[in-house]
């Protein structure tokens, strides 16, 4: 439904990604997405973003991902670690199943003069075609029950996802 309206929704998409079925969580998966683009991709780290779950005040009333924040902290700067909503950091796949929050990796490809006018981290998640998600991390740690609750999962999983087609604008 969303193909062709912008440039980094494409005709072609290929989504690489993982799962982890409770081999390992948000410290692995976030030094390895960061190993994978910083050290196998050569992607400059300076023109990097993520975001994390700020926590939500409606009726599933939940904190902020704290753990999140502070594994990136080891890895990229405080101000390049944004807080994101509800609606773009936690996911979940329908009204009912397991669900999460979700740390995203932002690309900022503009020019040095655009970046002079505006800060990237004001364009994450603004629909600008050069600051685009590249990659998604989710955390399913909740199940979301048919009358709509959500209850901690026994065992913590992964799932990531990480557009091929942005990932080579």
């Amino acid at each position: 439904e969303e193909v062709g309206y912008d440039t980094y929704h494409h005709t072609l998409f290929e989504m690489l990604g993982n799962w982890s079925f409770g081999d390992y969580f948000k410290k692995e998966a976030i030094a390895w997405a960061w190993e994978l683009l910083i050290d196998v991709y050569k992607i400059d780290k300076d023109i990097l973003y993520v975001t994390v779950f700020e926590g939500s005040d409606d009726a599933d009333n939940l904190k902020m991902d704290t753990e999140a924040y502070d594994i990136w902290k080891q890895y990229i700067s405080e101000d390049r670690i944004l807080k994101g909503n509800k609606k773009d950091n936690f996911w979940e796949m329908g009204d009912q199943g397991p669900c999460g929050p979700c740390s995203e990796i932002h690309v900022d490809i503009r020019s040095p003069e655009d970046k002079a006018k505006v800060d990237g981290k004001d364009l994450v998640n603004m629909d600008h075609p050069q600051v685009v998600e590249i990659w998604n991390l989710v955390f399913m740690q909740y199940n979301r029950k048919a009358d709509g609750s959500l209850e901690g999962l026994p065992n913590k999983h992964i799932d990531t996802g990480m557009g091929f087609e942005r990932l080579c604008m």
